[in-house]
């Protein structure tokens, strides 16, 4: 496996692709009614950086990261296609959206994931992320935990 990690534009065709993957699985999870509930925080226009991971040029991942405050980024849009999970690709995106963070100065990131979602929970634990409480419109929503790590 040669994984290369390369900044995209949010038009871009691979990432696309990848998003309409991750809305197909939020559909069949938890159905399209939950899924859509959720998707005024995924606007790709907001986002400020976006990443696709690729496997001897094919797109196997993505990331993006847009600002919840002036001071906040906020990783939106992570996934990583089921055959090419536990081998590094989702570690090497959430890298490369960190460095382009400290890179343009801020200190902090936080996420959002379904609470249901143990692997991804697991995940973030791995990579210094700790579970806070629910911001913005997350608050009150059961369905999903916040989580934030010091840059």
């Amino acid at each position: 496996m040669t994984l290369k990690i390369e900044q995209v534009k949010t038009t871009n065709p691979d990432l696309l692709s990848l998003i309409q993957e991750l809305n197909d699985f939020f559909d069949e999870e938890w159905g399209k009614e939950v899924a859509q509930r959720y998707q005024n925080h995924h606007n790709l226009a907001e986002m400020s950086y976006a990443v696709v991971a690729y496997d001897d040029g094919k797109a196997v991942g993505c990331g993006c990261w847009k600002l919840l405050d002036k001071q906040t980024p906020e990783i939106k849009r992570m996934y990583v296609k089921q055959t090419y999970r536990e081998n590094g690709a989702a570690g090497k995106i959430i890298q490369a959206l960190e460095r382009d963070m400290l890179e343009k100065g801020y200190q902090q990131a936080v996420l959002e994931t379904g609470k249901e979602m143990v692997g991804a929970i697991r995940f973030y634990e791995r990579h210094g992320y700790r579970i806070v409480s629910n911001y913005g419109e997350f608050v009150e929503d059961d369905l999903c935990i916040c989580m934030k790590k010091t840059l």
